[in-house]
């Protein structure tokens, strides 16, 4: 969970950044990622779930009282989503073309049978990878919890951040940030929110406690939300944005110490809010987003 998130953070934004870095130059545009006013929804909803985060660490669990917490407010970021007055009508390529084409009950039946073949797939899979990623760590002599923490995320990862990337070469890179934005998202409410659940599940507790090194990894892992929540406050991610997220990302792994990782998290924290009080005026209408309705496209 927490190498999922950093790296969605770390590497992918700055990824699509760069991506749509080129394509600008190519095209002859001026660069940089300008996202349109409903993304506010979004950055609002990951903010309010990046403060919510830190209770995690400051408890030293990830207890059931977090979870539901959690997982109804991924279910009114789905709401607000939904209700969102900004409407796209996107060019369907591909597979989503030929879906399209289907009378509507049969394009239904098509994507559930979809959906259920995805997940026979994962359930099928997820264990035999965890357990032979676990036991080739032990044979190396690599650490497991690295091993689990960056190889199985940046294998889950792959696809959606080659999609992103993708979109931003193609001057998508509204589409881009913003596919990643909304799986950060899921990731950071309704992922960590069935962590717990799982744990229960498989016999243990409730609440899922957390050791040392988990507590400084999900105290990290929020404190780079929260930076990355005001860079998004003025909906423009540039150059230099994804130059310091990307930085602050490979730091960690130059100083890799168990303090280090505490240093960072205060560091992200200390240049978050040293940045807001650049965009504090944009704090409003982001808090707006919450509950209020996004008119139209002011960028």
């Amino acid at each position: 969970m927490t190498g999922a998130n950093r790296l969605l953070v770390g590497v992918g934004w700055p990824l699509v950044a760069l991506a749509a870095y080129f394509a600008a130059r190519r095209a002859g545009v001026r660069p940089g990622v300008v996202l349109r006013e409903h993304r506010r929804i979004d950055v609002a909803f990951l903010g309010a779930a990046a403060l919510l985060a830190f209770v995690m660490p400051l408890t030293r669990e990830i207890s059931w009282a977090v979870a539901v917490v959690l997982i109804a407010w991924y279910a009114y970021y789905l709401f607000r989503i939904g209700r969102c007055s900004e409407t796209d009508e996107e060019e369907l390529i591909g597979v989503p073309a030929r879906l399209a084409q289907l009378p509507t009950r049969r394009r239904r039946m098509t994507t559930v049978l979809v959906f259920a073949a995805a997940a026979a797939v994962v359930l099928a899979c997820a264990e035999p990878f965890a357990t032979s990623l676990v036991d080739a760590g032990a044979s190396l002599g690599i650490d497991r919890f690295l091993l689990v923490q960056w190889l199985a995320p940046l294998a889950s990862e792959a696809p959606e951040l080659i999609v992103a990337v993708v979109f931003a070469w193609r001057l998508r890179g509204d589409d881009g940030l913003g596919a990643l934005l909304s799986s950060k998202v899921n990731q950071w409410t309704l992922l960590i929110a069935c962590l717990p659940l799982a744990y229960a599940a498989g016999g243990g507790s409730w609440s899922l406690p957390l050791v040392e090194r988990q507590v400084d990894e999900v105290m990290l892992t929020a404190a780079q939300t929260v930076l990355a929540v005001v860079l998004l406050l003025d909906l423009r991610f540039l150059p230099w944005k994804a130059g310091l997220l990307f930085g602050l990302f490979v730091v960690q792994f130059v100083l890799p110490g168990e303090n280090a990782r505490l240093l960072l998290g205060y560091v992200y924290l200390t240049l978050a809010l040293a940045l807001l009080t650049r965009h504090w005026r944009e704090l409003a209408p982001t808090a707006r987003a919450l509950g209020g309705r996004i008119e139209g496209d002011q960028h």
